[in-house]
């Protein structure tokens, strides 16, 4: 027992770092200003541009974009916000 202990002291000591779990998330968000065929490629494309970003889908009709992404990488709203820069603003639609 004590060797178990003093190799955990030893190892917070020292700086050893423990594997974060990450989990994949996934989001819907709403679309604004999507107006045309191509909007739903621009908004993916942007999305996709975040890091941790694993998969977009982008629908025109519904203005709605299906967002999973790595959540140790990045958040929904650094994802809604690549949107919003590029002028399609998204927001989290809570389910």
């Amino acid at each position: 027992m004590k060797k178990i202990l003093l190799t955990g002291v030893l190892a917070v000591c020292f700086g050893a770092t423990f594997p974060v779990v990450a989990a994949e998330q996934t989001v819907t968000m709403d679309i604004q200003k999507m107006t045309c065929a191509l909007c739903p490629l621009t908004v993916r494309k942007a999305m996709e541009r975040v890091d941790g970003v694993q998969d977009v889908g982008v629908d025109f009709d519904s203005k709605i974009a299906t967002v999973t992404f790595d959540d140790s990488k990045t958040t929904a709203a650094a994802v809604a916000q690549a949107s919003t820069e590029i002028g399609y603003p998204a927001t989290l639609v809570q389910n």
